[in-house]
């Protein structure tokens, strides 16, 4: 299965890079329903981009997936939008971010950066909460402009195009663009973008599912759903009911398990159904146990799966505690498979490193 294989329902309809001259609208409160959310959906989602980048942008933004050579792997410039972070919204919004800024190759040979910014709302998002979006939108544009003109100038060159795409978790319908508009006695600024509307996947999750056979970020987005959809306990029978989708869609196994632990980190269990998962995660190996390989084929199939569960592990841990140690990272590489498991479960609660730990 290729990798970014083309998934049959998109259709690109533009070429160029950015935006095109389609009019925007701004949006109205009642265009948006939203349920309450206070999980930490945040690191899931910069994950999830950071391992699926071209089949998220396949699925979210396919006139801009048609111009990037994907040939040229993405570079994640995390240092980059850390220096040019925008402020979160007031204390006690109930929103939460994930920002990923990414460089990729046009087509025409020139670099291009990427800024996605997901939002997971938590209530209804009215006027003042879109002003909001759109004003932290504009402030990322222009800081990054700023800071890139500045090395590009040291540097005699162009700086590179910027595409700015942002994705509304929990909103079901509005306009396809956003406008951040400043004016004041005839002058001012007026700034368009994309976004994603990501819960009308709820009306097409047949559509979704079908698109899922060969782009694994549509898993992630019907994880997402059905975190929407669903809380506590009822949560085990769509975490179950995905991961039996995965073993049926022929992914690589490297690809089962990075989706398998996004989907146990966005669909966060109570403590008591833990167990009831993994015993049906354990019946649904068996189910679907491959046929007889080779011993050394098979071992090395066990080590790459390994490496790439302490790698995500660690991944993790950076995100809720901050850079690991080395006595960490000795400990999370050097660790069995049957350890790596239990210590991504107790991470999904954990309060301290200690208890990631625990046996």
């Amino acid at each position: 299965m290729s990798a970014h294989k083309r998934s049959p329902a998109v259709s690109p309809t533009s070429p160029s890079l950015l935006p095109d001259a389609e009019s925007a609208a701004g949006m109205d409160s009642s265009s948006i329903q939203a349920g309450p959310v206070k999980e930490d959906h945040d690191s899931p989602w910069k994950d999830a981009l950071e391992i699926f980048f071209p089949q998220a942008i396949e699925l979210l933004a396919p006139d801009l997936y048609v111009v990037i050579d994907w040939s040229i792997a993405p570079v994640f410039l995390d240092k980059e939008l850390q220096a040019i972070e925008v402020p979160d919204g007031p204390p006690g919004d109930g929103r939460l971010y994930a920002d990923k800024l990414v460089q990729v190759r046009h087509r025409d040979g020139a670099d291009a950066w990427i800024l996605v910014h997901v939002e997971v709302q938590g209530g209804e998002t009215g006027p003042q909460a879109i002003a909001r979006i759109t004003q932290r939108m504009y402030r990322y544009r222009t800081r990054i402009e700023d800071r890139h003109e500045t090395l590009r100038a040291q540097a005699r060159q162009a700086p590179p195009a910027l595409f700015s795409l942002c994705i509304l978790v929990a909103s079901r319908s509005g306009p396809r663009r956003l406008e951040y508009r400043n004016r004041f006695l005839g002058q001012g600024v007026s700034f368009f973008f994309p976004v994603v509307h990501l819960s009308q996947w709820l009306d097409r999750l047949d559509e979704l599912e079908s698109l899922a056979r060969t782009n694994p970020f549509a898993v992630v987005i019907m994880a997402q759903l059905q975190a929407l959809r669903h809380r506590g306990a009822q949560r085990v029978v769509p975490a179950v009911s995905l991961a039996r989708l995965l073993y049926g869609y022929g992914y690589s196994r490297d690809q089962i398990q990075s989706l398998l632990r996004l989907i146990e980190w966005i669909l966060r269990l109570p403590k008591d159904q833990e167990p009831v998962y993994l015993t049906a995660l354990k019946h649904l190996r068996q189910e679907k146990k491959m046929g007889y390989v080779m011993i050394a084929e098979r071992l090395g199939m066990e080590k790459g799966e390994v490496e790439g569960q302490a790698k995500l592990l660690l991944r993790q841990i950076e995100r809720r505690f901050g850079p690991a140690d080395d006595d960490t990272i000795q400990r999370v590489r050097s660790a069995q498979a049957k350890d790596l498991e239990i210590w991504s479960i107790n991470i999904l609660d954990a309060t301290t490193l200690d208890e990631v730990f625990r046996d």
